[in-house]
């Protein structure tokens, strides 16, 4: 797909981010910077925040701002967060037609904010989604692919295959992938969904937000805006690569664990109860 330069800055780039996770800022913001033309700012939403594990972030966040023409905010709070909750601070903190979340260990196609807000605007969608590949090595490149806006899968065909069976919210998270969109298999041949790396419409927080389930909240937030009616659009292409031994899920805390593991056993309690 060609896409022209834009002038209008409609997207809030919004990072949750954990002390671990700070090293990846300045690779970030240079892979973000070929998009200045559609990014008002960047909100690297930052928990865990003392003083001594914030200095160096926000030493580098002049010359980030310098060396690539971004302005850059960093949201901080003290208290130790999930992924889910810094993503709501960020987004609240947002205040262009459209908000995008990213996560500082992930790598991006280099248009890839442009391409999704010509389909948010095309298809006057409330989220867009993608699909993105797993990089297990450095040497792994996200592949270039084509498209048009006729191989989009649009929100009847996400809803029919995503919820066949009807839905539980209370046991989603039980097991691995059940917070999944889910793309027909008819529709491409590309149908996984990274639903951590989406583009929404910024005033669906009045309705959305994210919860605290994790891992899996990225998930359950794409299906809660499809299952209360939002106008959902995935693009049949690979736009970003995980890095899964970068994730934010290696480097949980010990406590991050323990929490997520009494939340599950909460869950299970309540759907056997």
């Amino acid at each position: 797909m060609s896409q022209g330069m834009r002038s209008e800055r409609s997207i809030t780039v919004v990072v949750p981010l954990v002390p671990a996770h700070d090293k990846f800022v300045p690779e970030l913001i240079e892979q973000l910077s070929s998009e200045r033309n559609v990014i008002a700012s960047v909100i690297l939403a930052r928990s865990s925040a003392r003083k001594r594990n914030l200095r160096n972030l926000q030493l580098m966040i002049p010359r980030l701002q310098s060396d690539h023409g971004l302005e850059i905010q960093v949201l901080a709070t003290r208290q130790q967060q999930l992924a889910g909750q810094n993503r709501n601070r960020g987004w609240g903190n947002a205040h262009t037609p459209f908000t995008a979340f990213l996560d500082a260990d992930d790598e991006y196609a280099t248009d890839r904010l442009s391409r999704l807000l010509e389909v948010a605007e095309s298809e006057a969608s409330d989220l867009v989604l993608h699909d993105f590949m797993l990089k297990e090595l450095e040497t792994d490149q996200i592949p270039a692919t084509s498209w048009t806006m006729q191989d989009l899968v649009r929100t009847d065909e996400l809803y029919d295959a995503t919820f066949a069976q009807g839905r539980d919210r209370m046991k989603e998270g039980l097991t691995p992938g059940d917070t999944n969109v889910i793309v027909p298999s008819s529709s491409t041949e590309y149908r996984s969904v990274h639903h951590g790396h989406v583009l929404v419409r910024t005033n669906l927080r009045r309705t959305f937000r994210y919860s605290t389930l994790y891992p899996g909240e990225d998930g359950q937030f794409c299906r809660d805006v499809l299952w209360g009616g939002g106008n959902v659009t995935y693009v049949p292409a690979r736009l970003s690569a995980y890095r899964p031994k970068l994730s934010a899920e290696m480097d949980s805390s010990f406590l991050f664990k323990v929490r997520r593991r009494i939340r599950r056993l909460g869950r299970r309690m309540l759907v056997h109860s």
